[in-house]
Parts: structure tokens; sequence; C-alpha cells
């Protein structure tokens, strides 16, 4: 067939398919079906815009393990606040704040010392302070507490079933525990690198499920054990020590450059606005270098000073906890 019999044939063709009445035109095709279908699924599986809101319960326990092992444990209430907001009309550039707080009174099993004296010929009372040999001990209801912020960015990575979004920015984290008659005794300040991915997929006409990991790693730490608040003690004498007092301490900081955290969770609809989402923690900080704080006390009615050397053991933190979410404003998690 030579070039102009074809062009003929297309011409033909054409005019055939101008010459249709509206009754003979064929059905839409389905090739605008999947267009929107991408469209609906897009919006589903990427990263909703707007507020949401949660509150739960959690069960905590700090740990220092060891021959000495302590522990700080108990049931939480759970509250926290996540904005994100889109920074493209594509949607594919998100960021993200994010406040959270746990609250509660917690138990604390684990070790005691007493305080000795031992003859010193160089201390201006004759004697040094020290620690003599531990013993099991334990104490109930002190208050214990940690506020978390959160800056974050990322991007949202659509596919045909499953949504990915990769995300990064910086978190602190501040923690408070107390004692018995001293709240507030020992905080904690983390400063740490958030990496994180989300996974959405869609399990029901309510939305998406979503599944979270990340890893944090721990920038710098700080520690402050705030001994002042101990006040001061009347130590009976003993067959090879005589009575004194413990006048009081200088509160004590310690630094940590080394930790990481890791976080799972997972948010599933009950509804297009409402979720359920259990969680999961774990943050591992080792120990810090050694530093000192003095320590006053009384020997016969002569009062000394000295130094005393201590750090911030290896501790380990898990977390396990269930929230009730809400969204408003923004985007839904479904259409």
């Amino acid at each position: 067939m030579n070039a102009l019999s074809v062009t003929a044939v297309v011409m033909l063709m054409a005019c055939q398919a101008f010459a249709q009445t509206p009754e003979s035109l064929p059905s839409p095709t389905r090739s605008t079906v999947p267009i929107e279908a991408d469209l609906s699924t897009e919006a589903d599986l990427s990263t909703p815009t707007g507020h949401e809101v949660s509150g739960g319960v959690s069960s905590y326990n700090y740990r220092e393990p060891g021959d000495q092992a302590i522990s700080i444990h108990g049931p939480k209430f759970v509250a926290d606040y996540t904005g994100t907001f889109s920074l493209g009309k594509d949607r594919h550039w998100f960021a993200q704040g994010n406040a959270r707080g746990t609250f509660g009174r917690t138990a604390y099993d684990g070790w005691c010392s007493p305080f000795v004296i031992t003859p010193n010929s160089t201390s201006p009372n004759g004697y040094e302070l020290d620690t003599g040999t531990a013993s099991p001990c334990n104490e109930t209801g002190d208050q214990d507490w940690y506020l978390e912020a959160r800056a974050l960015a990322g991007k949202d990575l659509i596919g045909r079933e499953w949504g990915w979004s990769p995300y990064s920015g910086v978190g602190l984290r501040y923690l408070s525990n107390g004692i018995s008659g001293a709240s507030g005794y020992r905080t904690d300040s983390y400063l740490y690198l958030p990496l994180g991915m989300t996974a959405r997929t869609n399990v029901a006409s309510h939305g998406a499920l979503s599944v979270n990991v990340e890893y944090d790693r721990l920038l710098h730490g700080w520690q402050r054990t705030r001994d002042s608040d101990l006040g001061s003690g009347l130590v009976p004498a003993t067959p090879t020590a005589p009575e004194f007092t413990v006048d009081g301490f200088s509160d004590i900081s310690f630094a940590q450059s080394q930790g990481w955290a890791l976080r799972a969770s997972a948010k599933y609809p009950v509804s297009s606005r409402l979720w359920l989402e259990p969680y999961f923690v774990h943050w591992h900080v080792t120990a810090s270098p050694v530093n000192y704080e003095t320590a006053t006390f009384t020997v016969n009615g002569i009062t000394a000073q000295e130094q005393l050397g201590a750090y911030e053991p290896d501790n380990v933190t898990n977390e396990f906890g269930v929230k009730v979410g809400f969204h408003f404003g923004g985007s839904p998690r479904s259409r």
C-alpha cells in the first residue's frame, strides 16, 4: 500500500468517526477511571495534613542493669499533639510539629547504701565520708513524667498499593524523676536526631493503616541530680565510728553523648477521623564520665567537706502503650 492509499484510509476512518451520532458513540473507555482512582489512592496514602490529638495509657520501665540493678516503673497517662502541613501543592513534601507528654507515679526497686565514716588524718575532723554495703530497698508513689517536642520534615512516595513517607528532623526529650520528698530530683534532657519511615496501605473503607518505624540518634544528653534536696541527717554511732551528721550535698551534673532509641507504632482507622494506635519506645543510653559533688559532714563538732565522684550508669527504658486519636482540619485519612 503506497503513501497515498494509507492517507486515504486514515481520512476515511476519521470521517466515519465524526459522522457517528451521540447514540452510536461507544461508552466512555476505562482510561478515565484509573486517573480518578490513582488520585484517590494518592490522597489516601499520603501524609494527612491538619491536626491530631490523642490520649492513652502506657507501661513505663527505666532500668540500670548490673550487679545492683535498679528499676523505676509504673503506669502513665499519655497525651499527644501533631500538626502536619503541606510544603507543596502536589503534597509530596510535608512538615510536622509534635508535642508529647507522659505523666504518672512510679515505684523504685533497687539498692540503698548507708553513709559511713572512716579515719583519715588529712581531714579537718579526722574522718572521711564514704558509703557502706548496699542493701535492697524500694519506695512507691514517686512523681515521674517527661515531655517531648519534635520538628520534622519528610516526603511522600506514593505507589499503587503502598505509600512510603521517610522523614527526619530534630527532637528534644525532657525527663523528670522524683523521690520521696523531692519531686524533680533527677532530670534528663536528650537532644536527638530522628530518622523514620511511615508506610500506609488501604485496609478498609475508613482509611489507611499506617505503620511507623523510627531510629533516634542521641546527639547530646544533659543529666542533673539535685542532691541538695536531700537535706541533712544524723547517723548514729557504731562500734567503729562516732556519731556524725551529713549536713548537705551540692548538685551534680553529667554529660552523655552515646545513645539511641527505637520507636514502632501502628495506626488503625476506626473511622475517617478516629484511630487506634499501639506503640513501643525503647531508649538505651550509655554511661557518662565521672563528675564530682561536694559533701559536707560534721564529726565531734568539726565540719569538713569532701569531693565525691559519681556517674550516670548505662540505662535502658521500655515503654508500651496504646492511644486513641482524633484528626481534624486539613485532609482526613479517607475520601
